[in-house]
Protein backbone atom coordinates (compact mmCIF):
# COMPACT_ATOMS: atom_id res chain seq x y z
CA UNK A 1 0.00 0.00 0.00
CA UNK A 2 1.12 3.40 -1.19
CA UNK A 3 0.44 6.53 0.64
CA UNK A 4 -0.61 9.46 -1.42
CA UNK A 5 1.65 12.88 -1.08
CA UNK A 6 0.30 16.15 -1.41
CA UNK A 7 2.09 18.33 -3.99
CA UNK A 8 2.82 21.36 -2.82
CA UNK A 9 2.50 24.68 -4.95
CA UNK A 10 5.17 27.16 -5.08
CA UNK A 11 3.51 29.59 -2.51
CA UNK A 12 2.69 26.82 -0.22
CA UNK A 13 6.44 25.64 -0.58
CA UNK A 14 7.71 29.71 0.29
CA UNK A 15 4.68 29.32 3.49
CA UNK A 16 6.92 26.46 4.57
CA UNK A 17 10.11 28.87 4.33
CA UNK A 18 9.13 30.99 5.92
CA UNK A 19 7.44 29.28 9.08
CA UNK A 20 11.53 27.31 9.30
CA UNK A 21 13.12 30.89 8.98
CA UNK A 22 11.01 32.28 11.66
CA UNK A 23 12.13 29.35 14.25
CA UNK A 24 15.58 30.08 12.87
CA UNK A 25 15.31 33.49 14.15
CA UNK A 26 14.45 32.72 17.45
CA UNK A 27 17.93 31.27 17.57
CA UNK A 28 19.32 34.89 17.08
CA UNK A 29 16.87 36.78 19.14
CA UNK A 30 17.44 34.59 21.99
CA UNK A 31 21.18 35.87 22.60
CA UNK A 32 20.85 37.58 26.08
CA UNK A 33 19.44 34.37 27.58
CA UNK A 34 22.20 32.50 25.58
CA UNK A 35 24.78 34.47 27.27
CA UNK A 36 22.78 34.34 30.81
CA UNK A 37 23.00 30.81 30.27
CA UNK A 38 26.88 30.20 29.14
CA UNK A 39 27.53 32.36 32.09
CA UNK A 40 26.17 30.00 34.67
CA UNK A 41 28.25 27.34 33.28
CA UNK A 42 31.76 26.30 35.21
CA UNK A 43 34.30 24.78 33.37
CA UNK A 44 35.06 21.17 34.35
CA UNK A 45 38.76 19.70 35.30
CA UNK A 46 40.16 23.36 35.64
CA UNK A 47 43.56 23.05 36.72
CA UNK A 48 46.42 25.38 37.05
CA UNK A 49 48.82 24.83 33.48
CA UNK A 50 52.55 23.56 33.51
CA UNK A 51 54.64 26.39 33.83
CA UNK A 52 56.01 27.93 30.79
CA UNK A 53 53.52 27.81 27.91
CA UNK A 54 55.48 28.62 24.79
CA UNK A 55 51.79 29.00 23.39
CA UNK A 56 47.81 28.21 22.80
CA UNK A 57 46.02 26.44 19.54
CA UNK A 58 42.94 27.04 19.03
CA UNK A 59 41.32 24.18 16.78
CA UNK A 60 37.97 24.33 14.97
CA UNK A 61 35.89 24.55 12.27
CA UNK A 62 33.06 27.13 10.52
CA UNK A 63 30.70 28.42 13.40
CA UNK A 64 33.26 26.94 16.15
CA UNK A 65 35.82 27.94 14.35
CA UNK A 66 35.08 31.60 14.61
CA UNK A 67 35.75 31.65 18.63
CA UNK A 68 39.75 31.01 17.16
CA UNK A 69 39.95 34.33 15.15
CA UNK A 70 37.91 36.12 18.23
CA UNK A 71 40.47 34.79 20.75
CA UNK A 72 43.57 35.53 18.53
CA UNK A 73 42.13 39.09 17.77
CA UNK A 74 42.12 39.45 21.83
CA UNK A 75 45.24 37.95 22.84
CA UNK A 76 47.69 40.27 20.04
CA UNK A 77 47.43 43.04 22.97
CA UNK A 78 46.45 41.14 26.31
CA UNK A 79 49.30 37.88 25.88
CA UNK A 80 52.92 37.65 25.42
CA UNK A 81 52.93 34.24 23.80
CA UNK A 82 51.75 33.60 20.11
CA UNK A 83 47.90 32.42 19.39
CA UNK A 84 47.66 30.23 16.43
CA UNK A 85 44.84 28.56 15.08
CA UNK A 86 43.90 25.55 13.10
CA UNK A 87 41.43 24.85 10.30
CA UNK A 88 42.27 21.73 8.97
CA UNK A 89 42.77 18.03 9.95
CA UNK A 90 46.25 18.89 10.50
CA UNK A 91 48.84 20.55 13.67
CA UNK A 92 51.72 22.33 12.72
CA UNK A 93 54.68 19.94 13.64
CA UNK A 94 56.11 22.38 16.23
CA UNK A 95 52.71 22.54 18.45
CA UNK A 96 54.08 19.75 21.25
CA UNK A 97 54.11 19.41 24.81
CA UNK A 98 54.36 22.97 26.03
CA UNK A 99 51.26 24.20 24.26
CA UNK A 100 48.06 24.44 25.34
CA UNK A 101 45.38 23.31 22.89
CA UNK A 102 42.27 23.84 23.14
CA UNK A 103 39.42 22.23 20.63
CA UNK A 104 36.16 24.09 20.01
CA UNK A 105 33.17 22.10 18.74
CA UNK A 106 29.64 22.74 18.97
CA UNK A 107 28.73 18.95 17.76
CA UNK A 108 31.55 17.45 19.66
CA UNK A 109 32.14 15.23 16.12
CA UNK A 110 33.69 17.50 13.64
CA UNK A 111 36.22 15.65 12.21
CA UNK A 112 38.79 17.60 11.32
CA UNK A 113 38.64 19.02 14.93
CA UNK A 114 38.76 15.64 16.67
CA UNK A 115 41.33 14.47 14.27
CA UNK A 116 43.21 17.42 15.65
CA UNK A 117 42.69 16.86 19.21
CA UNK A 118 43.69 12.98 18.75
CA UNK A 119 47.19 14.38 17.59
CA UNK A 120 47.77 17.03 20.20
CA UNK A 121 47.00 14.07 23.10
CA UNK A 122 49.62 11.84 21.59
CA UNK A 123 52.03 14.93 21.49
CA UNK A 124 50.81 15.14 25.03
CA UNK A 125 49.97 19.37 24.48
CA UNK A 126 48.01 20.84 27.91
CA UNK A 127 44.52 20.35 26.20
CA UNK A 128 41.04 22.03 26.67
CA UNK A 129 37.33 21.19 25.11
CA UNK A 130 34.60 23.31 24.71
CA UNK A 131 31.33 22.07 22.72
CA UNK A 132 27.96 20.74 23.65
CA UNK A 133 28.32 16.52 23.90
CA UNK A 134 29.50 14.52 20.96
CA UNK A 135 32.99 12.46 21.10
CA UNK A 136 35.17 15.28 22.17
CA UNK A 137 33.58 16.03 25.46
CA UNK A 138 33.25 11.70 26.25
CA UNK A 139 36.98 12.13 25.53
CA UNK A 140 37.89 15.04 27.82
CA UNK A 141 35.59 13.07 30.91
CA UNK A 142 37.35 9.91 29.85
CA UNK A 143 40.70 11.25 30.40
CA UNK A 144 39.54 14.08 32.72
CA UNK A 145 40.36 17.20 30.95
CA UNK A 146 39.05 20.36 31.32
CA UNK A 147 36.00 21.25 29.52
CA UNK A 148 32.83 23.58 29.23
CA UNK A 149 29.53 21.96 28.06
CA UNK A 150 27.65 24.44 26.72
CA UNK A 151 23.93 24.16 25.93
CA UNK A 152 23.37 21.93 23.10
CA UNK A 153 20.13 21.75 20.40
CA UNK A 154 21.63 25.04 18.01
CA UNK A 155 23.46 25.19 15.32
CA UNK A 156 27.27 26.18 15.70
CA UNK A 157 26.30 29.99 13.89
CA UNK A 158 23.59 30.44 16.28
CA UNK A 159 25.46 29.17 19.57
CA UNK A 160 28.45 31.81 18.70
CA UNK A 161 27.82 33.91 21.66
CA UNK A 162 28.01 30.38 24.30
CA UNK A 163 30.71 28.88 22.67
CA UNK A 164 33.04 32.27 22.85
CA UNK A 165 31.93 32.90 26.20
CA UNK A 166 32.72 29.17 27.49
CA UNK A 167 36.04 29.48 25.35
CA UNK A 168 36.95 32.75 27.17
CA UNK A 169 36.14 31.15 30.55
CA UNK A 170 37.83 27.70 30.63
CA UNK A 171 41.40 30.22 29.67
CA UNK A 172 40.34 32.02 32.55
CA UNK A 173 39.78 29.01 34.81
CA UNK A 174 43.75 28.17 33.59
CA UNK A 175 45.27 30.97 34.26
CA UNK A 176 44.74 32.75 31.05
CA UNK A 177 42.54 36.25 31.14
CA UNK A 178 41.74 37.95 28.09
CA UNK A 179 40.00 40.49 29.95
CA UNK A 180 36.84 39.55 28.76
CA UNK A 181 33.32 41.85 30.17
CA UNK A 182 30.71 40.16 32.15
CA UNK A 183 27.91 38.38 30.84
CA UNK A 184 25.55 41.35 32.49
CA UNK A 185 27.47 43.76 30.77
CA UNK A 186 26.83 41.91 27.00
CA UNK A 187 23.36 41.34 27.91
CA UNK A 188 22.87 45.19 28.56
CA UNK A 189 24.83 46.04 25.37
CA UNK A 190 22.42 43.64 23.01
CA UNK A 191 19.67 45.47 24.57
CA UNK A 192 20.43 48.79 23.79
CA UNK A 193 19.33 48.90 20.46
CA UNK A 194 17.00 46.92 18.64
CA UNK A 195 18.53 44.19 16.70
CA UNK A 196 15.68 43.12 14.76
CA UNK A 197 15.79 46.14 13.13
CA UNK A 198 18.90 46.79 12.36
CA UNK A 199 18.81 42.96 10.72
CA UNK A 200 15.70 44.29 9.11
CA UNK A 201 17.36 47.28 7.30
CA UNK A 202 20.33 45.45 6.76
CA UNK A 203 18.71 42.97 4.93
CA UNK A 204 16.37 45.41 3.07
CA UNK A 205 20.38 46.76 1.75
CA UNK A 206 21.42 43.15 0.99
CA UNK A 207 18.81 41.18 -0.28
CA UNK A 208 19.97 40.48 -4.36
CA UNK A 209 22.90 41.77 -3.88
CA UNK A 210 26.31 40.44 -3.18
CA UNK A 211 27.70 41.87 0.06
CA UNK A 212 31.06 42.73 0.65
CA UNK A 213 31.97 42.83 4.66
CA UNK A 214 35.57 45.16 4.96
CA UNK A 215 36.94 45.92 8.59
CA UNK A 216 40.33 46.53 9.90
CA UNK A 217 42.29 43.76 11.13
CA UNK A 218 40.94 44.03 14.98
CA UNK A 219 37.26 43.20 13.45
CA UNK A 220 38.30 40.95 10.85
CA UNK A 221 36.64 37.67 12.84
CA UNK A 222 33.07 39.98 12.35
CA UNK A 223 33.93 40.66 8.84
CA UNK A 224 34.17 36.96 8.23
CA UNK A 225 31.59 36.38 10.45
CA UNK A 226 29.37 37.80 8.29
CA UNK A 227 30.54 36.53 5.25
CA UNK A 228 30.00 33.27 6.93
CA UNK A 229 26.59 34.03 8.16
CA UNK A 230 25.38 35.21 4.59
CA UNK A 231 27.07 32.58 3.02
CA UNK A 232 25.39 29.83 5.32
CA UNK A 233 22.17 31.10 5.93
CA UNK A 234 21.44 33.13 2.90
CA UNK A 235 23.15 30.81 0.05
CA UNK A 236 24.32 33.61 -1.47
CA UNK A 237 28.45 34.35 -2.21
CA UNK A 238 30.32 36.99 -0.08
CA UNK A 239 33.21 38.19 0.58
CA UNK A 240 35.43 40.05 3.08
CA UNK A 241 37.80 42.47 2.81
CA UNK A 242 40.64 43.45 5.29
CA UNK A 243 42.18 46.73 5.67
CA UNK A 244 45.05 48.35 5.26
CA UNK A 245 46.19 45.07 3.47
CA UNK A 246 43.47 45.55 1.46
CA UNK A 247 44.74 48.98 0.24
CA UNK A 248 47.77 46.71 -1.79
CA UNK A 249 45.25 44.62 -3.05
CA UNK A 250 41.48 44.54 -2.97
CA UNK A 251 40.85 48.57 -3.30
CA UNK A 252 42.17 48.04 -7.26
CA UNK A 253 39.15 45.78 -8.11
CA UNK A 254 36.94 48.70 -7.44
CA UNK A 255 38.44 51.10 -9.81
CA UNK A 256 36.50 48.96 -12.76
CA UNK A 257 33.88 47.32 -11.06
CA UNK A 258 30.77 45.19 -12.34
CA UNK A 259 28.29 43.20 -10.29
CA UNK A 260 25.29 43.53 -7.54
CA UNK A 261 27.94 44.59 -5.20
CA UNK A 262 26.92 46.23 -2.09
CA UNK A 263 29.38 47.33 0.58
CA UNK A 264 29.48 46.93 4.67
CA UNK A 265 32.05 48.71 6.82
CA UNK A 266 32.48 47.61 10.32
CA UNK A 267 34.53 51.04 11.10
CA UNK A 268 35.79 51.87 14.57
CA UNK A 269 35.29 55.47 16.00
CA UNK A 270 37.85 57.23 15.08
CA UNK A 271 39.60 54.99 12.53
CA UNK A 272 40.48 57.77 9.31
CA UNK A 273 42.22 54.94 7.16
CA UNK A 274 38.29 53.29 6.72
CA UNK A 275 36.92 56.83 6.19
CA UNK A 276 39.40 56.90 3.44
CA UNK A 277 37.91 53.78 2.17
CA UNK A 278 34.67 54.71 2.64
CA UNK A 279 35.07 57.75 0.31
CA UNK A 280 37.28 56.08 -2.14
CA UNK A 281 34.05 53.55 -2.68
CA UNK A 282 31.30 56.12 -3.02
CA UNK A 283 33.53 57.98 -5.27
CA UNK A 284 33.64 54.87 -7.62
CA UNK A 285 30.02 54.61 -7.35
CA UNK A 286 29.34 51.50 -4.99
CA UNK A 287 26.99 51.48 -2.44
CA UNK A 288 28.08 51.49 1.65
CA UNK A 289 26.79 51.07 4.62
CA UNK A 290 29.15 51.75 8.04
CA UNK A 291 28.75 51.20 11.30
CA UNK A 292 30.24 53.05 13.43
CA UNK A 293 32.04 50.50 16.53
CA UNK A 294 32.91 51.74 20.09
CA UNK A 295 35.85 50.40 22.01
CA UNK A 296 33.78 47.27 23.84
CA UNK A 297 35.45 44.49 21.50
CA UNK A 298 33.92 41.46 22.50
CA UNK A 299 30.67 43.16 23.18
CA UNK A 300 30.32 45.04 19.82
CA UNK A 301 31.53 41.27 17.92
CA UNK A 302 28.82 39.42 20.02
CA UNK A 303 26.00 42.00 18.96
CA UNK A 304 26.93 42.45 14.96
CA UNK A 305 27.41 39.45 14.68
CA UNK A 306 23.65 39.17 16.03
CA UNK A 307 22.42 41.41 13.55
CA UNK A 308 24.02 40.18 10.66
CA UNK A 309 23.40 36.50 11.63
CA UNK A 310 19.48 38.07 11.83
CA UNK A 311 19.83 39.98 8.64
CA UNK A 312 20.97 36.64 6.77
CA UNK A 313 18.31 34.84 8.12
CA UNK A 314 15.92 37.55 6.77
CA UNK A 315 17.42 37.66 3.67
CA UNK A 316 16.92 33.82 3.29
CA UNK A 317 12.93 34.48 4.09
CA UNK A 318 13.17 36.56 0.99
CA UNK A 319 14.30 33.99 -0.94
CA UNK A 320 12.30 31.27 -0.17
CA UNK A 321 15.19 29.33 1.11
CA UNK A 322 15.30 27.62 4.76
CA UNK A 323 18.34 29.27 6.45
CA UNK A 324 19.28 26.23 8.31
CA UNK A 325 19.96 23.80 5.81
CA UNK A 326 23.14 23.63 4.69
CA UNK A 327 22.71 21.00 1.99
CA UNK A 328 26.37 21.13 0.24
CA UNK A 329 27.77 20.90 4.16
CA UNK A 330 26.31 18.20 4.70
CA UNK A 331 27.84 16.70 1.45
CA UNK A 332 31.22 17.46 2.38
CA UNK A 333 30.89 15.52 5.80
CA UNK A 334 29.13 12.09 4.37
CA UNK A 335 32.32 12.85 1.60
CA UNK A 336 35.29 13.08 4.32
CA UNK A 337 33.49 9.78 6.55
CA UNK A 338 32.83 7.52 3.65
CA UNK A 339 36.61 8.14 1.98
CA UNK A 340 37.91 8.48 5.57
CA UNK A 341 40.18 10.93 5.16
Amino acid sequence: MFLKCKAFSYSELIGVCWVLANQFLREYLDWPQLVEEAGSIVPANARSLREGVEGILIMGMGGSGIVGDVVYSLSSERLEIPVVLVKDFRVPRWVGRGWLAVAVSYSGETIETLTCLNEVIRREAQIAVVASGGKMIELAEERKLPYVRVPPGRTPRSSFPALLLATLKILKSLGIDLGTPREEQIIEFLKREDTLKLGHELAEKLTGKIPVFMSSTKYYPLALRAKDEFNENAKTPAKTEVYPEGFHNDIVGWEAWFGPFSMVIFKEVGNTTLEFLKETLLGAGLEVTTYELSNTYVEEVIKWSQVVGIASVIVAKKRGLDPKETKHIAKYKEFVRRTNI
